[in-house]
């Protein structure tokens, strides 16, 4: 994609158009001429490092009223699993996401409580330990609630936490 600049000759009073190089263009002039982009006024900061949080053995708890909605939704079928994971984003910076699943490709820690299955993956299991998953009803309707104790704070829905 390119951008375009007009301006207006005052001579001439005709519009003259210049091609703004994309920015590809731009990254492979300053990469093949080895032009220093670094100004001096901002830090500029070293090689970016990944770490890979510590799996944990996950010791989790299901409310009775849970348990109701749980034997409501899975029926008889105790094959499926419950899939407790964390997604990046929400009001505080994690939320919880609930599934009912038959499989994942997660590697994840398998609880058994009262029959039910529950899959925790071991990314989040540092997040999710100690937690017990409620049900609450509220007035526009009830929901899962995860009571979490590694949560420094949360946002008033209660679905998300950081």
């Amino acid at each position: 994609m390119a951008f375009f600049l007009r301006k207006l000759n005052a001579k001439t009073n005709a519009v003259e158009t210049n091609v703004i190089p994309r920015i590809e263009e731009q990254v492979h002039r300053e990469v093949m001429f080895r032009i220093d982009m670094d100004c001096g006024t901002c830090d500029t900061s070293g090689p970016v490092q990944l770490m890979t949080p510590e799996v944990v053995n996950v010791n989790l708890t299901i409310s009775s009223k849970a348990q109701e909605m749980l034997v409501d939704a899975f029926g008889d079928d105790r094959s499926m699993a419950l899939l407790v994971g964390v997604l990046s984003g929400g009001c505080s910076g994690y939320m919880y996401d609930l599934q009912i699943v038959e499989e994942t490709d997660q590697s994840c820690q398998e609880v058994t409580i009262d029959g039910f299955r529950v899959l925790v993956p071991n990314a989040s299991s540092h997040l999710l330990d100690g937690i017990e998953i409620d049900y609450v009803d509220r007035l526009m309707g009830g929901g899962f609630k995860i009571n979490n104790p590694n949560a420094d704070s949360s946002c008033g829905c209660g679905e998300s936490f950081s």
